[in-house]
C-alpha cells in the first residue's frame, strides 16, 4: 500500500497542536479522582455452597483515579458494611450526586446505601434487609429525581416459575412500588430480571433475564412503561437456525439514537430491540462476536455510538461500531491473561476510562481500559498498577483476615 505525504502548513500543525493541547487540559483537568470497588468474600464457586454460609464482611475499597497523581492506583480508604456477607454483587453504573450508592449482597438479600460524600470516609449510610415480595436484588437504576429502580430477580413464591420483578426505592430507600415480571403469556416462566436499562426519552425501561445459578430460565427480554413501573411487553430472543441451548440474555443499554437498545447473551450474541417505544417493539440477532471465545460476556457500556462488552472466558474487552444497530462492526480487542476473566465495565463520564472488573473465578483485581471515543479503538492504560509491580492492574484484597475476595463490581468517583 504507498501512502501519500500530506503537505501541512505550519498554522495548521500550531493549530493541531493547540487543540490536542487543550483536549488533554480538559481530559485531565476533569477526570474522575476516585474509583469505589465493591467487594466481599469469595466463600465458594458455587452458589449453593454460598447460601450455606456467611463470611466476612462485604466492604468497599477507594482506589487514588487521579492520573496525575504519584500514589495513582493506591488504596486510600476500605470500609466494611458491618455485617457477614456472601456475595458483594452489582452497585449502581455511575455515582449518584447527593446521594448515597446503593450496592447489592446477592445472596444474603441485602442492599447497602454508602455515602461517599467523604471519598476517604465512606460509611453506610443505611442496610436494607428485604424488599416487599421479592428477594435477591441484582442491578440498579437511578432515576432523574433521585429514586433507584432495582431488578429483582425471585418474586415470593405465589406465582409459577417465582419470577422477579422491578422495586422502585427512594434515595434514602424507601419503598415507593413494585412490579413484577410475570405476563400472562408467558405462564410458569422463570423471568429473573438481571440488565436494566432506562430510556427516559420515550417512558421506557428494558429489561432482560438471566439466572445466577444453573437453572433454565426464560430467554425473554421486557419493555416497561417507565412512569408507570408497568410491564408492557414480554419478547422471546430469536433463536439461531442449529441452536438448542440457552440464549441467556444478559444485558442491554440504549444507543445514542435514546429510541434503539442492544443486548448482549452470556454467549456473546448482540440483539437489536427497535421500536421500544411502540405497541409493537421488535427484537432481533444482528452480531455474534467472531474473534474470541464467546462464552461470558456480561455488564456492558454503550459511549457514543460504541458498544464495549466484555467476555469472560474469552479473557477479552470488545468494542463494536453501532453507529448502524443493525450491522455492529468489531472495532478493537484487547486480551487479559488467564488469572483475569473481565465481567464488569462502567465508564468514567469525565474522560476516556473505563473500569474493568473480573468474573467471580478470576483473580481480585481491577484493570483500567482507555476508549478513543473518536475511534473506537481501546488500549490498557498500564499506568494503573500496585506500587512495586509491573503487572497491569490492582489488586483488591481487604484485610489479610478477609481470605479470598471477589471484587466485583466498580465506579468513578467525582472529577477533580
Amino acid at each position: 500500500m504507498i501512502h501519500l505525504r500530506q503537505r501541512v502548513t505550519p498554522l495548521v500543525v500550531l493549530s493541531a497542536a493547540l487543540s490536542v493541547a487543550c483536549s488533554s487540559s480538559k481530559s485531565s483537568d476533569s477526570a474522575s479522582r476516585y474509583l469505589f470497588v465493591w467487594a466481599g468474600p469469595h466463600g465458594s464457586d458455587t452458589l449453593a455452597a454460598m447460601s450455606n454460609a456467611r463470611g466476612a464482611n462485604d466492604f468497599l475499597t477507594v482506589l487514588d483515579a487521579d492520573a496525575t497523581s504519584p500514589t495513582y492506583g493506591k488504596t486510600l480508604a476500605t470500609q466494611d458494611v458491618g455485617t457477614p456477607g456472601m456475595m458483594a454483587h452489582h452497585m449502581e453504573l455511575s455515582l449518584p450526586v447527593g446521594h448515597p450508592v446503593f450496592a447489592s449482597d446477592y445472596m444474603t438479600g441485602q442492599i447497602f446505601l454508602i455515602n461517599v460524600d467523604n471519598p476517604l470516609a465512606p460509611r453506610v449510610a443505611r442496610r436494607i434487609d428485604s424488599v416487599p415480595g421479592f428477594r435477591s436484588p441484582h442491578s440498579f437504576a437511578r432515576l432523574q429525581n433521585g429514586n433507584v429502580i432495582v431488578a429483582m430477580q425471585f418474586g415470593n413464591k405465589t406465582i409459577a416459575g417465582d419470577p422477579g420483578g422491578l422495586v422502585e426505592l427512594d434515595a434514602t430507600g424507601d419503598f415507593i412500588r413494585a412490579a413484577s415480571a410475570a405476563d400472562s403469556a408467558f405462564r410458569g416462566a422463570r423471568i429473573r430480571p438481571n440488565g436494566i436499562e432506562l430510556m427516559p426519552a420515550i417512558d421506557r425501561i428494558v429489561t432482560t433475564s438471566m439466572p445466577m445459578d444453573d437453572e433454565r430460565t426464560a430467554d425473554v427480554i421486557q419493555v416497561w412503561q417507565l412512569s408507570g413501573l408497568r410491564l408492557l411487553h414480554t419478547l422471546a430472543m430469536p433463536i439461531p437456525a442449529g441452536d438448542t441451548g440457552s440464549l441467556l440474555p444478559y444485558d442491554a443499554r440504549g444507543l445514542a439514537d435514546g429510541r434503539t437498545a442492544m443486548v448482549d447473551t452470556y454467549y456473546c450474541r448482540l440483539y437489536r430491540v427497535s421500536d421500544v417505544a411502540s405497541d409493537q417493539p421488535h427484537i432481533e440477532l444482528v452480531h455474534t462476536l467472531e474473534h474470541v471465545r464467546r462464552e461470558g460476556c456480561a455488564v456492558a457500556v454503550a459511549v457514543g455510538h460504541y458498544w464495549v462488552v466484555p467476555v469472560a472466558y474469552g479473557r477479552a474487552i470488545v468494542s463494536l461500531d453501532v453507529s448502524n444497530p443493525a450491522h455492529p462492526v468489531e472495532v478493537s480487542t484487547l486480551h487479559t491473561d488467564s488469572t483475569f476473566l473481565p465481567h464488569w465495565l462502567s465508564v468514567d463520564p469525565e474522560s476516556d476510562r473505563i473500569v474493568v472488573n473480573s468474573a467471580d473465578d478470576g483473580e481480585s483485581r481491577v484493570l483500567i481500559a482507555r476508549l478513543n471515543r473518536a475511534t473506537g479503538q481501546l488500549t490498557w492504560d498500564d499506568r494503573f498498577h500496585d506500587a512495586g509491580s509491573s503487572r497491569r492492574g490492582v489488586r483488591v484484597d481487604g484485610a489479610s483476615t478477609r481470605g479470598k475476595v471477589m471484587a466485583h463490581a466498580a465506579v468513578f468517583g467525582p472529577r477533580r
